[in-house]
């Protein structure tokens, strides 16, 4: 049974719940202000890998926020392109290849967080986890699941 590509999706639609509803009346939210919003999250907070700008500046205006945390590397460089051009201004996404970061910043039409993979994908797990635990399941993690606490 596969379930990293639900936890995955789990991912995706916490942060975009969160980020959408903190940012909703702040039109001028720049990119630091998404760091340090992601960084208040346990799994960010505890893991040695943080949330890193990889197109983009602190005080850029971050624009519409799009989380994409399922689909391995997101698709690449078009589809990074695609929402860009759809109106979106930052991409939130779990790790982006390097010659995908030079593209996106040769387009030079919007930016790119890369939160990390580990912490991504633990919130999804542990929320799985902590619905399993609830339902009388005694759960270990391992491999490198980075706990809330």
């Amino acid at each position: 049974m596969n379930i990293h590509m639900p936890c995955d999706i789990i991912t995706e639609n916490y942060l975009q719940g969160l980020l959408n509803e903190k940012f909703k009346d702040n039109p001028k939210a720049t990119l630091k202000d998404i760091i340090d919003t992601l960084k208040e999250i346990p799994e960010y907070k505890n893991s040695i890998v943080k949330p890193v700008i990889r197109v983009g500046g602190n005080d850029d205006f971050a624009g519409k926020i799009a989380v994409l945390m399922a689909g391995g590397t997101n698709g690449g460089e078009k589809v990074f392109k695609a929402y860009f051009e759809a109106g979106v201004g930052t991409i939130i996404c779990m790790h982006m290849p390097e010659d995908v970061r030079k593209a996106v910043v040769e387009q030079n039409i919007g930016n790119v967080i890369v939160a990390g993979h580990m912490p991504s994908d633990s919130i999804g797990i542990n929320m799985l986890v902590e619905e399993l635990r609830n339902r009388g399941l005694e759960v270990t993690t391992m491999s490198g699941i980075i706990n809330k606490f």
